[in-house]
């Protein structure tokens, strides 16, 4: 049951609804104007944080202004207190629609689509806002194929520290950056990476990263590599394929500034793919045809035969398409003939059929491609051939024989995908296996905090464990490799320089007689930041042993 009235508006229908209530169609009484109608329910209206969103999400809308954005038109509060707002209504279908309707859109069309995007991104990070939850359900797309970005109800802006908390993940999994998942704050560069995933889903049908759960989800985005684009949608221009995976780059550094500059490369980039284009076609009508001879007239005065315009340029080449037709040989003849060609053709399509019935892939040869793509290096292979070859034949049974080595080589896929996300956090071991899984980790995280002796030491340990009770693996190798090359970094990092630095500046400003209070201030600092860091044993004792003799000196 709707509302039958919300301020000027009559409610007609109800017409989407989602995590902050119902939108409706409505139409102003005065001016007869519809509009889509967005509700708070009064239920909701009791809770703080949804009327703070609510009204979040009105005052983003009052600074925006593009044709690529939903227009505000007004807002308020009906009698029995619902709050309500009134924007632009879209007689349209949303992205996500358009994309379950055609699973892939051409690049051309992605190309236009994108440029849309951008264009309300621009707008709105001009006027200081961040969309944060950018994806196709958010894309309005009307019958003249233009795109109006809506819901800022997650929207933050850059000036509003309370509204982006460190820890709070808000945002839609599939198309939220490594930054925004991971709870840290979100900046201009973290729609356009949701731009990159929705140009992927685009392209391709899918997103760059799915999982059973929405955890596994965000892991992924944070460690995980997806497959290129043209992997699914073969044909796909290389430079585009390079500015989508560009936008997908985990470190926002690595992505394009901003989205102006996403703007000016997919025009440049349909420019050059047009121009490509113009060439090849301008190629195939003026390449001459063999063996004829194109003959243009000369002027009355005996002057150079050259054309002087479209009419002369037409008129030769049909000229040179006689002359090619006279020449042409018996076998030109025998080949421009209906039946023949009908022949042919009926001919090609059985040929086709019986190659396909010829080549008919079976269990056993999708088995041996599995196996020829594992023989490969580690790399984006060995998950296709998980997902696409193994787990099928694994899941189905059809080479029962089979199922032992079908196992081993998933393990092998699995053992890979672990090494790519071992900057995870740790995860409850549930057998052997995932306890040294925890254990790996663990001296990964000692060594990304810069315990390099520390992590030595652990990851040492694991190989040790690991030649008692694992057999030869991928992650067995993988750890092998990784103890022999931590071998060869240096034991010197910041935090040594950072010491002996402040060590050698205490010992000068001793010298020069300077504010001693000052020089014990920065020591004991020192020790408070450091205490806990075995690594840091040798520098820490000389702080101890200067500040002695400070404090002994003073009291004397």
């Amino acid at each position: 049951m709707h509302p039958e009235r919300l301020g000027p508006y009559r409610i007609e229908r109800r017409i989407g609804a989602g995590g902050m209530g119902n939108v409706y169609l409505g139409v102003h009484e005065t001016t007869g104007q519809q509009a889509a109608v967005k509700v708070l329910p009064a239920n909701m209206a009791r809770e703080e944080g949804f009327v703070q969103r609510f009204s979040r999400e009105i005052a983003v809308l009052r600074q925006l202004s593009n044709r690529h954005i939903v227009q505000l038109y007004q807002d308020g509060q009906a009698e029995d207190s619902t709050l309500y707002y009134a924007m632009e209504y879209v007689d349209g279908v949303t992205l996500t629609t358009e994309i379950m309707t055609r699973r892939r859109i051409p690049w051309h069309e992605v190309i236009e689509l994108s440029v849309q995007i951008a264009a309300a991104l621009k707008a709105a990070h001009d006027a200081g806002v961040i969309h944060r939850d950018l994806k196709p359900s958010n894309l309005m797309l009307t019958s003249d194929r233009v795109l109006k970005l809506a819901d800022f109800g997650v929207a933050s802006l850059f000036a509003s520290s309370r509204l982006t908390r460190t820890g709070g993940v808000v945002g839609t999994a599939e198309y939220m950056s490594p930054e925004q998942a991971r709870g840290q704050r979100t900046t201009r560069r973290s729609d356009l990476y949701s731009l990159g995933a929705v140009m992927y889903v685009m392209l391709t049908g899918r997103p760059p990263f799915t999982g059973a759960t929405v955890a596994e989800v965000l892991q992924k985005h944070q460690y995980a590599q997806f497959d290129k684009p043209s992997h699914y949608a073969p044909g796909l221009p290389r430079m585009l394929e390079e500015l989508v995976c560009q936008l997908l780059e985990k470190e926002p550094a690595k992505r394009l500034p901003d989205a102006l500059v996403v703007m000016k490369r997919l025009e440049q980039i349909r420019s050059r793919l047009e121009f490509t284009a113009d060439q090849m076609e301008s190629e195939t009508v003026e390449r001459p045809v063999p063996g004829a001879t194109v003959a243009l007239d000369a002027d009355d005065d005996g002057a150079d035969p050259r054309p002087h315009g479209t009419a002369t340029t037409v008129r030769n080449l049909l000229r040179a398409e006689v002359s090619a037709d006279r020449s042409r040989s018996l076998i030109a003849v025998f080949f421009d003939n209906t039946v023949v060609l009908v022949t042919l053709l009926l001919g090609l399509v059985g040929f086709a059929l019986w190659m396909n019935r010829r080549v008919e892939v079976t269990p056993e040869r999708q088995f041996q491609t599995a196996r020829e793509w594992m023989l490969k290096p580690a790399g984006s292979e060995w998950i296709r051939a998980k997902e696409e070859l193994l787990l099928p034949l694994l899941r189905d049974n059809t080479i029962p024989q089979q199922s032992e080595v079908i196992q081993q080589m998933i393990a092998q896929v699995e053992d890979y995908e672990f090494t790519k996300s071992l900057r995870t956090t740790t995860e409850r071991s549930k057998d052997s296996e995932t306890e040294i899984r925890r254990m790996i980790r663990r001296a990964f995280a000692a060594w990304s905090a810069g315990e390099t002796e520390q992590a030595r030491k652990q990851l040492q340990a694991v190989l040790h464990i690991q030649n008692q009770v694992q057999t030869e693996s991928f992650l067995k190798t993988f750890v092998q490799e990784t103890v022999e090359a931590w071998k060869d970094t240096p034991a010197t990092d910041g935090r040594t320089l950072l010491l002996r630095e402040l060590i050698r500046k205490s010992e000068q400003s001793l010298t020069k007689q300077t504010d001693r209070e000052a020089v014990v201030q920065s020591l004991e600092a020192a020790l408070l930041l450091y205490s806990d860091d075995s690594a840091m044993a040798g520098p820490l004792a000389e702080i101890q042993s200067m500040l002695h003799t400070l404090r002994g000196s003073s009291e004397k």
